[in-house]
């Protein structure tokens, strides 16, 4: 089988584009960074805004902004700060507005890659964020939600926080079984501003243990895995419920995630080396995220 090299200009041969089912941008765009050390190992990062670089750079980012721009969001990347420091090639698959579903569909495009990349080593750090975003759109068509509620659950709160965790599970499940036949992958999974749930099936040695959010303040969100992203999503639960009781059941429960959803965005506001947009971290917080994974993980 012919070899690849992979290069910031090819990428886009291999991994699909960012567009208007995925975000506010009409057209569709590439927002994926490589940089080529001419290592055998590649570093792999997968995530939303937060791998992505939101926040590092002062003022409103995005891909219409200039290459200056985009040379200093990359430099500053906690992914490129691990790979520079190990001297790995790196590849950064991450954009804002995304949720754990796209996560799981670049480790699959990754996956379909991987017999043409020659590397001898593959570390992919995957950086799950809220449950829920893009719950019941094209990203989750696949999934049968409704049998779920089919019989006599969701008249009770945890049924409905039992589904919340599951979503997660079920993701996490396909990238492991993605790259289960592949011994030169090596997975780590962790979450950045909310609590990571669903990974109990996970072998402990892939899960990062803290969160990021836990290096930047004191706060602990304890089993808050939403944000008000997943906010936009989690009332088309409602589309799948049948009986009165699980509606009251599933009402009093979004209300708590909306609470929950308050209660996390109050954190990042108030977190050390918070971006502009006090939604993010900026580039001193990438900083201290990458001498972690250095230091506990990698």
């Amino acid at each position: 089988m012919q070899k690849i090299k992979l290069s910031q200009q090819n990428l886009k041969f291999f991994f699909s584009p960012v567009g208007p089912f995925h975000s506010w941008h009409t057209e569709s765009y590439w927002p994926y960074d490589f940089v080529d050390r001419n290592s055998k190992t590649l570093f792999v990062t997968i995530g939303d805004s937060w791998t992505w670089g939101s926040g590092v750079v002062n003022g409103f980012i995005d891909m219409s902004s200039g290459v200056q721009t985009q040379e200093k969001r990359k430099r500053h990347l906690y992914g490129n700060i691990i790979s520079e420091s190990k001297n790995y090639d790196w590849l950064n698959l991450g954009s804002y507005n995304i949720g754990n579903y796209w996560i799981a569909d670049k480790v699959y495009e990754l996956r379909r890659l991987l017999p043409t990349l020659d590397y001898d080593k593959i570390i992919v750090h995957c950086l799950f964020t809220g449950v829920g975003r893009w719950f019941d759109t094209w990203q989750d068509s696949l999934d049968n939600h409704k049998k779920f509620f089919e019989s006599d659950v969701g008249t009770d709160t945890q049924d409905y926080e039992n589904f919340l965790i599951d979503l997660n599970r079920k993701q996490i499940a396909k990238i492991q079984l993605l790259f289960s036949t592949v011994d030169k992958v090596e997975l780590y999974i962790g979450s950045n501003a909310v609590e990571l749930c669903g990974a109990d099936k996970l072998p402990k040695k892939q899960v990062i243990d803290k969160p990021w959010y836990h290096l930047l303040t004191d706060t602990r969100l304890n089993d808050i895995f939403v944000d008000t992203e997943c906010l936009k999503y989690l009332p088309n639960i409602e589309n799948y419920l049948i009986s009165k009781d699980q509606k009251f059941a599933f009402q009093k429960w979004m209300m708590e995630k909306i609470e929950q959803a308050e209660t996390q965005l109050k954190m990042l506001g108030g977190m050390r080396c918070v971006a502009e947009d006090k939604c993010h971290t900026n580039a001193e917080g990438h900083e201290i995220y990458a001498q972690y994974i250095l230091g506990k993980v990698l």
